[in-house]
């Protein structure tokens, strides 16, 4: 049996490769990789972790299957970013006015659900126990965007 290593890369279609490049470069922080030679207003590949984000400039704008909630196809895609980030990436995605479904805390995982220029639906997760985090910080609460507190659950 072949032993799979991990994700390699993800790859969608974009309606506006620039706009798309911007987001995901300076609002979410990834950077253009030197590992695969990317394509001005074709594709770029981002660096993720030990994996690759692909974004490719779509050529049919009028069909669409965005990562979405329903239906059948791809739901959504996550990052892994540290517990200790987690809330100051949902300040920084505030500040950046990115549309947040919303955020939960669970005593094993945390997961903040939103969504790029396109639609489609995004994750951050964070391992809270992995990270570090004292068992008494590990608590559910989901995240209140209209008070930006946090409420028990």
């Amino acid at each position: 049996m072949i032993k799979i290593q991990g994700i390699d890369h993800v790859a969608f279609n974009v309606r506006d490769l620039n706009k798309s490049l911007e987001f995901y470069t300076k609002t979410i922080g990834l950077k253009v990789t030197e590992r695969e030679p990317s394509k001005p207003g074709i594709e770029y590949f981002l660096d993720c972790g030990s994996s690759l984000l692909g974004i490719i400039q779509a050529q049919d704008l009028k069909s669409s299957h965005l990562f979405a909630n329903e239906g059948l196809g791809a739901n959504h895609f996550s990052f892994r970013v540290n517990a200790r980030d987690f809330e100051a990436m949902i300040a920084h995605l505030e500040a950046h006015d990115v549309k947040i479904e919303f955020a939960k805390k669970r005593p094993k995982s945390w997961s903040l659900y939103f969504y790029d220029p396109d639609g489609n639906k995004l994750e951050a997760t964070a391992w809270p126990v992995e990270d570090g985090v004292a068992e008494n910080q590990r608590v559910k609460a989901i995240y209140d965007g209209k008070s930006k507190s946090w409420k028990a659950y």
